[in-house]
């Protein structure tokens, strides 16, 4: 408790301030909200960061499609837009990217990421100015999950000087984009304003010829009043705000492998009015000031609202959808009804989600030199709550010459009723001290965490509490962890890093045949080497991270049963190594001194087993005993991204191929089993590889315009990127996409 009291009274936030690099006043020294930045040569830790530039050589809107040229990343691809990523590191989960700190300009972007950190919402990343990712002793800084890593967006920038710019696109499956901001810096007062949509009719077909697609819109809004560069104690004060909204004709159900087979893109009958509304708001308020020299503090409010009601098909003619997709001759009927071939009765499920999370953090930086020694010290304190509340209602349908009909609209929670409570108190120390080519980054992290949760039952929608079930779970824990980095020489160091990685346990059951989980613990430890010299990039990294009690998780998006209950599944052992080089086969060659060929490589191998026996709780472990030794599904061992360019000073395009490796979808030793024809979708234990390939390019009409163009999937390669939800799920299929720039 005492640490609770000292550690507030130092004041540093978990995350950083509330705009990016650009967005500071550097002649004042304003540290930024970036991770990684420019940082990376010299962090005690694996980071990675891609900025503006490669963003816009990329032109990618699927925020999948990018990270994985970071090696570390696991990703598995759900919609084929990149909607709502599903982003592990490390070996961590993918599910809901729900194991990882995820944040936008420094802030936690997750809905409720304590109570419920499924990220059903994610930032729209067509209007990102760029990605951070963190892995390593240096994360401590950025919970609550320190296990895998953190990623961090960096939206749209404020300018120094007036600016716009405005970006249109379209191309396959009617896919559009409408992009433009305007920013400008005067003497004491800043800003940006931008709005974004993007759109698409979608890649998968109905029978009845309804959109598959969804519409996002974003609006955001950055203001910054400060004083005058020479004020002898120099602040600032920011705003930002941010709306958005999406609407997606999208479905948890993908296909039996007969189906699939006959047309990868096919939608079922009986989704067709499966659809989710999201809307999101985002206000923050940001104090900045440098009191005296060499020390800048931070302090940001924050408060997220999310809404989000993902309605969708739940039953067939009486037959879940897991026991159709898992026998579909025995369930003919419910099958033949899913399909919209069989008249019958469909439940079909709303499942509203409001969502609110708020806090303030704070953060000091200051910096000094005592002889040969320079120090530099971090101190933050968050203060953080979030909630869930869950109304879940079913209603009927009857399938009718293969349109569905409303007859009963049920009663309003009769499915699911509660509400997830957390509050947070978040605090660290680091310090860094550097002697000549030596850095050791010594630090500490403390967390205290108080969860709550209510199920009022199904048939009390009024939360009378005639029915309530409640439980409530509160811990406190500390992180510590140490880096090193040191400089061989200008152009090549070692590091290394070992700290106590933490997951919180979600909030307390009240129906867990399992018990209560424990929150999740590890020891993690990193080696690496860096080496950049002429023209040459190149990093390689080993990790391990050790559990103590890893956490599984039960969600109808990890293919469980629903009830969001976190399990413990005892120790398990992660580890692996990471390569990533980067190399500009043109660079020693002057006569061609003003053409770029850059190429890059990114694998990473993972090796993720559970160390002990234990009896699985459901969702995307599976049900029953599974034993020491056995693998951890979704997490794919061979992860490889290459990629070769060409630049010159009007053109540039970027040749991009993405491997992912076969990936085991159940815990096991036992030989790999893949969708085939006499294969049961329920013994299925593996999806294959596959191997996707983009082009993108860019060419500069003059000073103001660029036209610009992406060929996803340029090979047209077909594979079954996931079984989950419910069912195999194809990759987008070859498409193309063009469109216009312009800056001013």
């Amino acid at each position: 408790m005492k640490i609770a009291i000292v550690f507030p009274v130092m004041l540093f936030s978990i995350a950083a301030s509330a705009q990016s690099s650009t967005d500071t006043i550097k002649s004042k020294g304003l540290e930024s909200v970036t991770i990684v930045g420019s940082m990376a040569k010299s962090m005690p830790g694996a980071g990675q960061y891609i900025g503006a530039q490669k963003l816009a050589q990329l032109n990618q809107t699927n925020i999948n499609n990018v990270l994985r040229i970071i090696p570390g990343v696991n990703i598995r691809d759900e919609e084929g837009f990149g909607l709502r990523p599903n982003i592990g590191l490390r070996g961590t989960p993918v599910n809901r990217s729900a194991k990882i700190t995820l944040m936008e300009d420094g802030i936690l972007i997750a809905p409720a990421p304590y109570a419920d950190p499924s990220a059903y919402y994610f930032p729209t990343f067509a209007r990102m100015h760029g990605i951070e990712v963190l892995k390593g002793s240096s994360q401590i800084k950025y919970g609550p999950y320190t296990i895998g890593g953190a990623i961090n967006l960096l939206s749209t920038v404020i300018p120094s000087s007036f600016k716009g710019f405005a970006q249109l696109s379209y191309g396959s499956f009617a896919t559009n984009q409408q992009r433009i901001w305007l920013g400008n810096s005067s003497k004491n007062f800043d800003y940006v304003f931008e709005a974004n949509r993007l759109a698409s009719n979608g890649f998968k077909k109905l029978s009845n010829g309804a959109n598959t697609g969804f519409d996002r819109r974003d609006v955001m809004l950055k203001l910054r009043w400060h004083t005058d560069e020479k004020a002898k104690i120099y602040q600032a004060l920011s705003v930002k705000y941010v709306n958005a909204t999406e609407e997606s004709n999208e479905t948890y159900l993908g296909l039996i492998y007969e189906d699939y087979k006959r047309n990868p893109f096919l939608r079922y009958s009986g989704t067709q009015k499966d659809k989710l509304d999201l809307k999101h708001n985002h206000v923050s308020l940001n104090h900045a000031i440098i009191p005296v020299k060499n020390l800048s503090i931070h302090t940001t409010f924050y408060q997220n609202n999310t809404y989000r009601d993902w309605a969708r098909a739940n039953t067939f003619g009486g037959q879940s959808i897991n026991n159709i997709l898992g026998d579909p001759a025995t369930h003919a009927t419910s099958y033949q009804i899913m399909k919209g071939i069989a008249n019958g009765e469909i439940i079909y499920q709303n499942a509203p989600r409001t969502f609110l999370a708020l806090g303030v953090q704070t953060n000091a930086d200051y910096q000094f030199n005592t002889c040969d020694l320079n120090h530099k010290l971090q101190l933050g304190i968050r203060y953080h709550q979030d909630r869930a509340d869950r109304y879940a209602t079913f209603a009927t349908y009857q399938m009718t010459n293969g349109t569905l009909v409303e007859t009963d609209a049920g009663v309003k929670g009769n499915q699911e009723n509660q509400v997830r409570n957390a509050n947070s108190l978040a605090t660290f120390i680091s310090y860094d001290v550097s002697y000549k080519g030596l850095k050791l980054s010594p630090g500490i992290r403390y967390e205290k965490i108080h969860l709550d949760f209510q199920n009022y039952g199904t048939e009390d929608n009024a939360r009378l509490g005639t029915a309530l079930k409640s439980a409530q779970n509160e811990l406190s824990i500390l992180l510590p962890g140490i880096g090193a980095n040191y400089e061989i020489n200008p152009y090549m160091s070692v590091f290394a890093g070992i700290h106590k990685g933490f997951s919180p346990p979600g909030v307390p059951s009240v129906s867990s045949t399992t018990g209560q989980a424990n929150a999740e613990e590890s020891i993690n430890y990193e080696l690496g080497y860096r080496v950049e010299k002429s023209g040459f990039s190149g990093q390689v990294v080993g990790f391990l991270n050790d559990y103590d009690n890893i956490l599984g998780s039960d969600n109808i998006s990890g293919g469980g049963a629903g009830t969001g209950d976190l399990f413990n599944a005892g120790n398990a052992k992660i580890k692996g190594f990471e390569i990533h080089v980067t190399y500009n086969l043109l660079h020693k060659n002057k006569a061609y001194s003003r053409i770029k060929i850059p190429i890059n490589i990114a694998y990473t191998y993972t090796s993720a087993m559970f160390q002990e026996t234990f009896v699985n709780g459901g969702g995307d472990w599976g049900t029953g005993t599974i034993n020491k030794g056995y693998y951890i599904p979704f997490i794919t061992p061979h992860l490889f991204t290459t990629s070769i360019g060409f630049e010159n000073k009007k053109f540039n395009t970027t040749l991009l191929c993405r491997y992912t490796g076969d990936t085991r979808t159940k815990p096991g030793q036992s030989s790999l089993i893949v969708p085939n024809h006499q294969e049961k979708y329920t013994d299925v234990n593996t999806l294959n590889g596959f191997l996707i390939t983009d082009v993108s390019a860019n060419y500069k009409l003059s000073k103001m315009f660029i036209v610009f163009s992406t060929i996803n999937n340029l090979l047209n390669n077909k594979a079954i990127i996931a079984n989950l939800p419910q069912g195999y799920r194809p990759n987008m299929p070859l498409s193309f996409n063009a469109g216009l720039k312009a800056n001013f």
